[in-house]
């Protein structure tokens, strides 16, 4: 028995192929695309919610932030030039002590949340949270006016600023993680669905 086969033309075998991709891509569905898995999450508040608050969490930072860290800059650069001359050097302190105290408070608080994992870190995180805390307290209370221990509003004025940058920035770190967390599940959701398709 004798086969008539006869070989396909260029333009036929590019159609079976395409035939044959066509055929697999709806047996197992298009290729995931990364922007399907950026909604996946439901939560609790919605976006603009969310937006909202972190917008007025950063107006309330900067309100707070900017009377400390003015006082910060002005101890610590007079504190400096009691034993050292040298004005770029107290301005340099000044700016270090703002640095050291605010943004230590936040940066050991965002430390802690990711990687205070074993009881020993979390007791150092926690101790140079409550060391910058006392920086910045301590700070602003010796730069509050005179007699300012007989008045409320002066020791509200000194201390609370630094306890709200404090309160502020746990906020803002919160909703930090959580949008990362977020976008890593995305991703890991997203590579996930490709390596199987």
């Amino acid at each position: 028995m004798t086969l008539d086969t006869r070989p396909l033309t260029q333009e036929q075998r590019q159609a079976a192929r395409r035939a044959a991709q066509k055929a697999v891509v709806q047996a197992v569905g298009a290729k995931p695309n990364r922007d399907h898995f950026s909604q996946a999450t439901i939560t609790k508040y919605p976006p603009a919610v969310t937006r909202l608050i972190a917008s007025l969490c950063l107006l309330l930072l900067l309100a707070a932030f900017t009377p400390s860290a003015i006082r910060l800059f002005v101890i610590g650069s007079r504190t400096f030039g009691q034993s050292v001359s040298s004005e770029t050097a107290q301005i340099a302190d000044g700016l270090a002590t703002v640095l050291s105290a605010e943004i230590g408070q936040v940066v050991f608080s965002l430390a802690l949340a990711t990687l205070g994992a074993t009881p020993p870190a979390r007791r150092l995180l926690h101790t140079s949270m409550g060391m910058t805390a006392a920086i910045s307290l301590v700070r602003n209370i010796q730069i509050a006016p005179p007699g300012h221990e007989q008045s409320p509003f002066a020791w509200l004025e000194a201390v609370v600023p630094p306890l709200i940058v404090l309160s502020t920035a746990y906020v803002l770190k919160g909703q930090l993680l959580e949008t990362i967390e977020q976008r890593h599940t995305h991703e890991r959701a997203f590579q996930t669905a490709l390596a199987e398709w």
